[in-house]
């Protein structure tokens, strides 16, 4: 358990680049997938219906990729010298990024669940279809 600010804001960091990793990979498989259906699908119009979910899945990485960033960018504030910071040094603004990181976490998470669900469903009608 963490036993100051600084390591549970970096704990928390860290549960988050852990989560949007796997969500990177899980994206990935979905892509592939998706591509796997076009390849071997003759239906017509299921090149626009996969493109569909290919660009949302691609947005959604690109969001991935910012917030990444921006996490990193607080693991350095939390640092001095590759070690965590006293508390007394996490200052106003340190605590508003890292609230401001949890809620975009949080919209991002909600994102990828209905991302993630829509495209199970779009390949499970799909593969009814063949």
């Amino acid at each position: 358990m963490a036993t100051s600010i600084a390591e549970h804001y970096s704990d928390e960091l860290d549960n988050w680049v852990q989560s949007l990793n796997l969500y990177t990979i899980e994206m990935d498989l979905l892509e592939s997938k998706l591509y796997e259906i076009v390849r071997r699908n003759c239906i017509v119009g299921i090149a626009e219906k996969v493109n569909t979910y290919q660009v949302r899945l691609s947005n959604l990485s690109e969001k991935f990729d910012s917030l990444l960033e921006t996490i990193e960018q607080q693991e350095e504030e939390l640092k001095i010298d590759d070690k965590l910071v006293e508390d007394s040094l996490i200052n106003y603004e340190t605590e508003k990024q890292q609230s401001e990181l949890r809620t975009k976490m949080q919209e991002i998470e909600k994102k990828y669940i209905d991302v993630k669900y829509d495209c199970n469903n779009f390949l499970t009608e799909s593969l009814k279809s063949n």
